[in-house]
């Protein structure tokens, strides 16, 4: 396969293997972790983020707690409450393990990331912490301005940010990147001033903050505290939103984070423009052999779509994503409603199978269905042309169809729906 397709990227002047990244986590904490990991098909790991306030790094015991108990939803998304903190060990320790890290690294063709962040406002702290990973082997540097301390006082101040950019860009020759939070706004007037500041790249994003609470003991589950709640591939819409921000305001590349269990996530992230993406939680749910999986799959996707390179569909829907208010300029029926409606659902009998789920979820009981007669029965007066059933139809019996010309389908569930196909370079397969 590998003589078929090309998954390596360039991204910030530097040369990857591959495009899968170990995003910042304990699983590329130490020496020993980073071991179980180099031989995968990855093209860098990024490490779990050091600091060196003593508070910072004070990490209670447990912080962990999967949400499976809490049913499918959690447990197939991969959701996780945690109170990881930066890493707990000093910074003779973190020495160490990056040196270690690199050389091991360096053996496998794969990148060392270091990721760390300092009190905002001791600017020469952040260089000389810079200067030391760059000696140490580092590849490249991820300021993390996500941490919820640091996230705060950038949130008051981009100049802050900005300064610190410019001033580790000045005393290091390495690429350095930010990992971003995904509650930071105004996003594209942030990324401006960093993109203006000298940054050569941006990971999006970290995971948002939450809590969890246990209603049969009536208390919070796991800790009394607000965490990091990993939401697992639910987070992956939100996180690949931003990233489509980002890219229309900026011409930074962006390491999209957030969500991502099977190659479909991945490819998602990579035909929004991202060059790389990262995997964090699944590594704790899944195991490293997911980063295998990961590399063959997406090599198999493109083989099958006849790709032979990920820049030839790098982007390639991120330039067909339009902001909202263009999509609405062009509405067709901007202000209709029933029963003069434009289009109404088609049910297919063979594939029905008289579930149910249709007239128990439209909002507009545009359905019912009679399971002795074997029938369903549409009331078109009463749709609001919305497309929901389309999609909540286990059977996929139900198409939306132009009410006055049934052989035009306007939404099979795949793809972009009609009306909105002329907005864009549109192909069908």
């Amino acid at each position: 396969m590998d003589n078929v397709v090309d998954l390596s990227i360039r991204l910030a002047g530097l040369t990857f293997k591959s495009p899968i990244v170990v995003a910042s986590s304990e699983c590329a904490a130490n020496l020993s972790l980073i071991q179980s990991l180099v031989d995968k098909n990855i093209g860098a790991i990024v490490t779990k983020t050091y600091t060196s306030p003593p508070a910072f790094r004070i990490r209670v015991r447990p912080y962990q707690f999967p949400l499976n108990k809490f049913g499918k939803a959690y447990s197939n998304g991969g959701c996780l409450f945690s109170l990881a903190a930066p890493h707990p060990e000093d910074s003779e320790a973190v020495k160490k393990h990056v040196w270690q890290m690199a050389e091991v690294c360096k053996q496998s063709d794969v990148r060392l990331i270091a990721s760390f962040f300092e009190e905002p406002a001791d600017v020469p702290l952040w260089i000389n912490r810079a200067s030391s990973f760059e000696a140490l082997g580092a590849d490249m540097l991820e300021l993390n301005f996500s941490s919820p301390s640091a996230a705060r006082v950038f949130a008051r101040s981009f100049d802050s940010a900005s300064h610190i950019i410019s001033e580790v860009k000045k005393n290091t020759s390495i690429p350095v990147g930010l990992k971003l939070s995904p509650t930071l706004e105004p996003l594209e007037t942030f990324v401006a001033a960093c993109e203006d500041a000298g940054l050569d790249f941006i990971t999006a994003h970290n995971a948002p903050g939450g809590i969890v609470i246990d209603v049969e003991k009536e208390v919070p589950f796991g800790a009394p505290s607000i965490g990091g709640y990993v939401m697992g591939r639910s987070f992956l819409p939100y996180s690949l939103g931003r990233v489509v921000r980002i890219k229309k305001a900026s011409n930074l590349p962006v390491i999209g984070v957030g969500g991502i269990y099977e190659a479909q996530d991945a490819l998602q992230y990579l035909l929004g423009g991202c060059p790389m993406v990262g995997i964090g939680s699944a590594l704790y749910f899944k195991g490293p052999r997911i980063l295998d999986t990961l590399y063959t799959d997406i090599a198999n996707w493109m083989v099958k779509k006849g790709y032979y390179s990920i820049e030839e569909f790098q982007g390639k829907a991120f330039h067909q994503i339009k902001d909202p208010p263009n999509l609405k300029s062009g509405e067709k029926y901007p202000y209709t409603i029933p029963p003069q409606c434009p289009y109404i659902p088609e049910i297919d009998k063979d594939s029905c199978v008289l579930c149910g789920e249709c007239e128990t979820t439209c909002i507009y009981n545009v359905f019912k269905v009679d399971k002795n007669k074997k029938h369903v029965t549409i009331d078109k007066d009463r749709c609001w042309s919305c497309g929901f059933c389309v999609g909540i139809c286990p059977s996929e019996a139900i198409i939306l169809i132009d009410k006055n010309n049934k052989d035009r389908v306007i939404w099979n569930n795949k793809g972009l729906a009609m009306p909105f196909r002329s907005r864009v370079n549109y192909q069908l397969d």
